[in-house]
């Protein structure tokens, strides 16, 4: 994990699905070290976009992002079913961390933040939804990686704890930092979490909006966030 996480950089991405055409030399910027948010429509290539990033599929074009490892959190848990909560976060911890007792302290850290301790030595398919998705939080921001993908993490908790986890994920980012792109349809999560924020639409997918969001009051009725909220708000609606 470096010290200063790589920014991404995307140039003449081209992305198709048979005769579905979803990137045709699309250009995109993520800045080292902060948070971007991906918004737009279902269908549009967010997802996509995040698999192109992590080399889960084939694209042509460029996609610059240094040689440091990826964690990603899916849309479900995909946790390993046979094990505890504690060994399937364990198991990313083994090869760069030799020390047991040390391996536990951050393993028990980590859990304790998301709010999850309790739930370490079940199985997987004793949790709740919510609960394999903090897990499955745990997991990537444990994994010493520099890039770190989201893909709507956030939909199956409850407004409470979802508000109380995007502050605790910002939290995480200022100690330990990461070039972070996260997809969502949820205007909320990218106002509270969000440094940036790109809007795609139309067919191959476009940019149809971007911007940061450099609000110093967080809370969703603050008035330095109605003018981001505004703007999404139209773009979403093209």
């Amino acid at each position: 994990m470096n010290p200063t996480p790589p920014n991404i950089v995307i140039k003449g991405l081209n992305v198709s699905y048979g005769d579905k055409v979803v990137f045709k030399d699309f250009d995109i910027s993520f800045a080292s070290g902060r948070i971007s948010a991906l918004l737009g429509g279902s269908g549009v290539g967010k997802t996509t976009l995040l698999n192109a990033i992590a080399g889960l599929l084939d694209f042509g074009g460029e996609i610059a992002k240094g040689e440091g490892a990826i964690s990603y959190i899916f849309q479900r848990d995909r946790l390993v079913p046979g094990i505890s909560v504690y060994k399937n976060l364990e198991l990313v911890l083994k090869s760069v961390i030799k020390d047991r007792q040390e391996r536990k302290k951050r393993i028990y850290d980590m859990l304790e933040l998301l709010e999850i301790a309790d739930e370490a030595k079940k199985l997987p398919a004793e949790l709740s939804g919510g609960q394999a998705q903090r897990v499955a939080m745990a997991r990537a921001y444990l994994y010493p990686s520099d890039i770190l993908l989201l893909d709507e993490p956030f939909k199956a908790l409850d407004t409470a704890l979802k508000a109380r986890l995007l502050d605790q994920l910002v939290r995480l980012n200022r100690l330990s930092p990461r070039t972070i792109v996260f997809v969502t349809h949820a205007i909320d999560e990218c106002l509270l979490l969000a440094d940036d924020y790109f809007v795609l639409g139309e067919n191959p997918a476009v940019i149809l909006s971007s911007g940061a969001v450099s609000a110093t009051d967080r809370r969703l009725s603050s008035k330095e966030l109605s003018g981001v909220r505004e703007e999404l708000l139209r773009a979403l609606s093209l």
